[in-house]
């Protein structure tokens, strides 16, 4: 691609759609990632993106994780009263940008979104988990 830098940290690509510096190196360096490492790797490299471009959101979800351990039936487990009939186990919080900037990386058939990865994800960044066991 012939991109040209122009004034205030921009690049215009070969459409001429200005895209900010960091976001074209953020994404040579996912790329890169992508053909060279793990998922995890490029995971944690999307991680410190969210955590960086969106403080709000990480406070917001700080805010929303601690009431939702507050609502626990068992906070070891995570189970809360769904109803008259039944508990259900409440795990994990994604947030929502953070599994599209992961989906705009991996289509479904490179990386299911399925239990195993849930329990993988909430295994390694615990801040994300309701429960305090996996």
């Amino acid at each position: 691609m012939a991109d040209k830098i122009t004034k205030g940290g921009y690049v215009v690509d070969d459409k001429g759609i200005p895209r900010k510096t960091e976001d074209v190196q953020l994404a040579d360096k996912i790329i890169e990632l992508k053909n060279k490492k793990d998922h995890w790797e490029v995971i944690e490299l999307l991680l410190s993106a969210w955590v960086d471009r969106t403080p709000d959101e990480v406070q917001a979800l700080k805010i929303q994780l601690e009431d939702q351990r507050e609502t626990l039936e068992d906070k070891e487990f995570g189970q809360t009263k769904g109803g008259k009939d039944f508990n259900r186990r409440f795990t994990l919080v994604f947030p929502l940008t953070l599994m599209r900037m992961i989906r705009s990386v991996y289509s479904k058939e490179e990386l299911p979104f399925d239990s195993a990865f849930y329990r993988d994800f909430a295994h390694k960044y615990p801040a994300f988990r309701i429960a305090q066991k996996d």
